[in-house]
Formats: C-alpha cells, structure tokens, sequence
C-alpha cells in the first residue's frame, strides 16, 4: 500500500466516523423534534379543552363547580415529557460513543495494515474502553 492509499484509507475511516455521527445526531434531532411537536399539540388540545370548560361556566357556582384538574397543569404530562426527553438523549450519546468508538476502531485497523505493509512494526493495540450503557449510568445516577 503506498502512502497516497494509506492516506485515503485513514480519510475514508474517518469520513465514516462522522457520516455515522452525523446519522447519530440526525436520529436524535429527529425523535426530539417529534416529541416536542406532540409536546406542543397535548398542550394546546389540553388548554383549548380546560378553555371552552371555564367559559360554560355562567356564574360563581358553575366556575366552583368545575374539576380543579381542570384550572391547574398537567404535572404526569410534564414528568412524561421529561422522561422521554432523558431517554432520547440518552440513546443518542450512546450511538455517538459507539461511532467514536467504531471510528477510533477503523483508524487504528487502517494504520495497523499501513505499517504492516510498509514492514515497519506494528504499533501495538491500545485496550479498547467500553463505553457505558446509558441504562447502566442511568442506574449508577439514582
């Protein structure tokens, strides 16, 4: 392999690496913006339904009437919210550690065969971390 291709073969590895963050990033962006459109859309149906219950109310024993659920937010609503927020971020630092960890592992494979095939000694393989599972540093943190 001469230089020219050893080059290529690291850039290419490299490109990799980033074409799956990029597809990493993208998925998360992806979920999160469907979360928050789905967010914004029980949000609105939720008032608008708390709204047009407040203004059939006619007077002070109607307006009394009316479930106290109703003239307050929804808390189960925001706490779900949040808890699928954390669970999307979670996924996606994991797959964006995983592509690091696979492009880190293509790299060093590309300079391996490159200094194998230039007879110089191979460097030697550094130990592969592993990166933590998001369940598992989820439940370390509580």
């Amino acid at each position: 392999m001469n230089p020219q291709s050893q080059i290529q073969a690291a850039q290419r590895a490299e490109v990799e690496c980033l074409t799956d963050l990029f597809d990493a990033a993208m998925d998360g962006f992806e979920q999160l913006t469907r979360l928050q459109l789905q967010a914004m859309r029980e949000f609105s149906r939720n008032h608008s339904r708390r709204l047009f219950e407040a203004m059939q109310a006619r007077d002070a024993r109607d307006w009394a009437a009316l479930p106290q659920q109703a003239l307050r937010p929804d808390p189960d609503g925001a706490m779900q919210y949040l808890q699928e927020f954390g669970r999307i971020a979670g996924s996606v630092q994991a797959a964006m550690s995983e592509a690091l960890q696979q492009g880190a592992a293509r790299l060093q494979r590309q300079m391996q065969e490159a200094a194998a095939q230039a007879g110089a000694p191979a460097a030697p393989e550094a130990p592969q971390r592993q990166a933590p599972r998001a369940r598992g540093a989820a439940a370390r943190a509580s």
